[in-house]
């Protein structure tokens, strides 16, 4: 959704903490993946669970057009001020409590696609199964040391 093309390949890193608060996750609590995509461009994401810390949900796209960081944006495309970040007016997902997240309009969209016989917007099962083969793939090459994996 973020960036065009199909993801050719992934190289994974991940480990399970050694601290006795994450004993009980049943996974790898941090894990790095690099994506090659077909087209040539690269890119990185990143899963962290496994700190102390208040809820944060951090967000960081970067890009040549321009870049997000959670709630303030840079684009010279925008013709923004190069000496400083525009902010985005919205409320931050500072808070466990999902009340304040998005899922009720997730649930409607997905109700009212199934409604109408359409797929969801963004979220179609064939955007969801090139989704989960990337994550698969991330599975397979931290599994293997962090040997790359071609996504099928």
């Amino acid at each position: 959704m973020c960036m065009p093309g199909e993801v050719d390949s992934v190289t994974s890193f991940s480990t399970k903490s050694k601290s006795e608060y994450f004993t009980p996750y049943e996974y790898d609590t941090s894990a790095v993946t690099i994506l090659k995509f077909k087209n040539g461009a690269v890119g990185k994401c990143a899963a962290i669970v496994d700190c102390l810390q208040p809820y944060y949900f951090h967000t960081h796209l970067v890009g040549s057009h321009g870049s997000v960081l959670d709630n303030k944006f840079h684009s010279a495309k925008l013709k923004t001020n190069k000496a400083q970040w525009s902010g985005l007016s919205m409320k931050m997902l500072d808070s466990g409590d999902v009340s304040d997240h998005p899922y009720q309009a997730q649930f409607q969209a997905f109700f009212d696609a199934l409604d109408k016989g359409q797929d969801m917007p963004l979220t179609s099962f064939r955007d969801a199964l090139r989704t989960f083969k990337v994550i698969f793939a991330a599975d397979q090459s931290a599994a293997n040391g962090g040997q790359p994996v071609k996504v099928a």
